[in-house]
């Protein structure tokens, strides 16, 4: 059922991508560019049709510093709650399972007023618990994975195919480029860059991975989400203000 890694970017062109100038530059690599970042991207049974990858994990080979942005919606899906509850608890984390074709949103049996929906929130925590024994492998625990989803339609999730997604982890532009293309939805191209710069006169990479078409209106969905992991490998000096000196 899972494609393979190598045949991801097949499905789907990618974004040109548009750098202001700075002191930085482009580079290879996307969200694995990073120290310490591997990813993949596996097709999982999600998709309403078709067989493009709908699994997509980035993990880390260290505790990563990390941090999330969510959406304003009133009616925020339960992975959007869980990652805010896991992220209240601790400040690392060591990866993010991504799908697409379950957006996992509106998915309470009852309302709710904690906007936590029972059925979905249980789902979420199924996803997590699922990788438990394949992350065994990485040495890492399920609370240490933030679980994003994203998609037009509801359908149930194909757990086994997550111990071939973490088997798949690769630290390769081609690893970067299936987890990008495993998170598209409606998109038309798949979004992912990387560049590199100097902090305090230590070299550093930012890779990432991005989706969306847009929503009507400007409102925010009910999964939106951003998530920024930090492995601290480059060496640099670590940040502790915004203000610079």
């Amino acid at each position: 059922m899972s494609s393979s890694v190598s045949e991801a970017s097949n499905y789907i062109p990618v974004a040109p991508i548009f750098i202001s100038d700075g002191p930085w530059k482009q580079i290879r690599g996307g969200v694995t560019a990073a120290k310490g970042f591997k990813a993949a991207g596996l097709y999982g049974g999600l998709r309403a049709k078709g067989e493009k990858p709908d699994l997509a994990l980035v993990a880390c080979d260290v505790d990563a510093i990390s941090a999330g942005a969510f959406t304003t919606n009133m009616v925020a899906a339960a992975p959007v709650v869980y990652c805010e509850n896991a992220l209240d608890m601790l400040k690392t984390a060591r990866a993010v399972l991504i799908n697409a074709g379950q957006a996992n949103a509106t998915t309470a049996k009852r309302p709710s007023n904690n906007r936590q929906g029972d059925a979905g929130y249980q789902d979420v925590i199924e996803r997590a618990n699922a990788l438990a024994k394949p992350l065994q492998l990485l040495q890492m625990k399920p609370d240490e994975v933030l679980i994003k989803s994203t998609g037009v339609r509801k359908k149930d999730a194909h757990l086994n195919s997550l111990p071939k997604l973490v088997r798949s982890l690769s630290s390769s532009t081609e690893g970067a480029d299936s987890a990008a293309v495993a998170i598209t939805t409606t998109d038309l191209v798949n979004k992912s860059v990387a560049i590199e710069s100097e902090v305090g006169g230590t070299s550093i990479r930012v890779g990432g991975i991005a989706m969306g078409s847009g929503m009507v209106d400007g409102d925010t969905s009910s999964n939106d989400t951003v998530i920024a992991l930090a492995s601290g490998l480059s060496g640099s000096t670590r940040v502790s203000s915004l203000i610079r000196p």
